[in-house]
C-alpha cells in the first residue's frame, strides 16, 4: 500500500510511521479529533436537512410543526430511526476503531 500524499508545505516531522498526522503525544487523542470533527459535521448538515425540510412541510401546508413534533416516540418509526442511529454510530466512531501503527 503506498503512503497517504502529504502535503509540500507541511514539515514531515508531523507524520507518524503510517504517513497520518501526530498532534498528541497520546494516539488516542489523534484518534479522538476526528471524531469530534465527524460530529460537527454530520450535525451541521442534519440542522440543515431538517430545518428545510421542516420550512417545505409548513410552508406547503402538510404538517405543522406540533404534528411534526408529535412523531417523536412513534413505535412505528422507532425500528428504522434505531437502524440509522446504529450507522450514525458507526460513521462518527470509525477513527477510533482503526488500528494505527505504533512506533517502535
Amino acid at each position: 500500500m503506498s503512503e497517504p500524499p502529504r502535503p509540500s508545505e507541511e514539515l514531515p516531522s508531523i507524520y507518524g510511521p503510517d504517513g497520518r498526522p501526530v498532534f498528541f503525544s497520546d494516539p488516542a487523542m489523534d484518534r479522538f479529533v476526528p471524531v469530534v470533527l465527524n460530529l460537527a459535521s454530520e450535525l451541521w448538515v442534519q440542522t440543515e436537512l431538517v430545518a428545510d425540510l421542516i420550512s417545505l412541510i409548513e410552508r406547503k401546508g402538510i404538517a405543522s410543526r406540533a404534528e411534526l413534533d408529535e412523531l417523536s416516540g412513534d413505535p412505528a418509526v422507532d425500528g428504522e430511526r434505531e437502524a440509522a442511529l446504529t450507522d450514525y454510530i458507526n460513521r462518527v466512531l470509525t477513527p477510533l476503531r482503526e488500528q494505527r501503527a505504533t512506533p517502535a
